[in-house]
C-alpha cells in the first residue's frame, strides 16, 4: 500500500484540509513510524478508512496497511468508494456468512510477520452517532494469535464545527487472563498447550520492546515464529484461532470507547438485535 499511499494521500490531504471535512488529528505521536501493528477503530461512515489513513501517515508512508473488509464491498454494495479502496489498496476479505476467521486471521499473521499493519473495524457495521456496538471477536482472536501491539483509534464528527476528528491512542498488548493459564495447566503436556504458553510470552516480551524501527522488526520476527508453527498444522486451528475471551473484547473496545467524547454510549445487544441497553460513558 505504501507507494499507493504515498501518491494518492495528497488528493486526501486536500480534501481532509478542506473546510468541508477540516481533518483534525490528535495522538499522532502514538502511531510507530514501521508496522508490524493491528489498527482498531470504531466505524461511523465511509469517510473513515480516509481519515485514518491520513491519521496514520507515520506508519503508512513506509508500510503496507490491510483492512479487513466484507466481501460485500467487492461487489459493490457499499457504494463506489469502498469498492474503489477494495481495488486500489487491496483488503483482507470477510465473509460475514461464516463465524469462523481463521483464514483472515491467517493472512493478517502473514502481513504482520513482513512488518505490515493489519486494520480492523470491530464493530462489523458502522454504528449510530454517538455509539459504540459491541466488538466481534474476529479481533480479539487475532491479538491473542499474534505477538504484536494493537493501536486504538477513535473517529467521528465534531459538534462545534462538523469537522472529521481522530484520535489515535497508545499501543497496548492484551494482559494475560487467569482462565487462559487453567487451560494451559490442562494442555501443559501437550504440544498445543506448550506452544500457547511459548505465544504468551512473546506476547508479553513484545509489550517490552521498544517500537522504533529495531524492536519493530524483534516484534515481527516473532510474529513469525507463531506463523511458521501454525503453518506446520501443530496445533489445530480452531483452538489456536479462538483463545479470546469476553474480556479481552471488552479491553480493547475499552481502549477505543476512552478515545471517544464523554456523550458517547455503549450499546449492548444482549442476544437480541432490536432490544438495546445503554452504558453511559462517565
Amino acid at each position: 500500500m505504501w507507494w499507493r499511499y504515498v501518491l494518492i494521500r495528497p488528493f486526501f490531504a486536500i480534501a481532509g484540509n478542506s473546510k468541508k471535512y477540516n481533518l483534525k488529528v490528535a495522538g499522532a505521536e502514538n502511531v510507530p513510524h514501521r508496522g508490524p501493528f493491528i489498527v482498531v477503530s470504531n466505524h461511523q461512515s465511509s469517510l473513515d478508512i480516509i481519515a485514518n489513513s491520513l491519521a496514520l501517515k507515520p506508519a503508512l508512508t513506509h508500510s503496507h496497511m490491510w483492512p479487513w473488509a466484507k466481501t460485500d464491498i467487492e461487489k459493490g454494495k457499499e457504494g463506489p468508494m469502498g469498492w474503489a479502496l477494495w481495488k486500489v489498496f487491496g483488503v483482507i476479505p470477510i465473509d460475514r456468512s461464516k463465524k469462523d476467521h481463521s483464514e483472515a486471521i491467517m493472512l493478517s499473521l502473514k502481513y504482520l510477520r513482513r512488518g505490515e499493519c493489519v486494520f480492523v473495524f470491530p464493530e462489523g457495521t458502522r454504528s449510530k452517532p454517538k455509539e459504540l456496538k459491541p466488538f466481534q471477536f474476529g479481533v480479539a482472536n487475532l491479538a491473542r494469535a499474534a505477538p504484536a501491539p494493537v493501536l486504538p483509534v477513535a473517529v467521528y464528527k465534531r459538534e462545534e464545527d462538523g469537522g472529521l476528528q481522530v484520535n489515535i491512542g497508545k499501543l497496548f498488548t492484551l494482559p494475560p487472563k487467569k482462565r487462559m493459564y487453567e487451560m494451559l495447566e490442562d494442555l501443559e503436556e501437550k504440544a498445543e498447550g506448550r506452544f500457547i504458553q511459548q505465544v504468551e510470552t512473546l506476547r508479553q516480551w513484545a509489550d517490552t520492546v521498544p517500537k522504533d524501527k529495531k524492536g519493530m522488526k524483534l516484534i515481527a520476527k516473532m510474529v513469525r515464529i507463531v506463523t511458521d508453527f501454525v503453518s506446520r498444522q501443530d496445533i489445530p486451528f480452531d483452538l489456536f484461532f479462538r483463545l479470546a475471551e469476553e474480556e479481552d473484547n471488552e479491553f480493547i473496545r475499552d481502549r477505543v470507547f476512552e478515545l471517544l467524547p464523554s456523550d458517547w454510549k455503549k450499546v449492548e445487544l444482549n442476544g437480541q438485535p432490536k432490544s438495546l441497553s445503554i452504558t453511559k460513558k462517565d
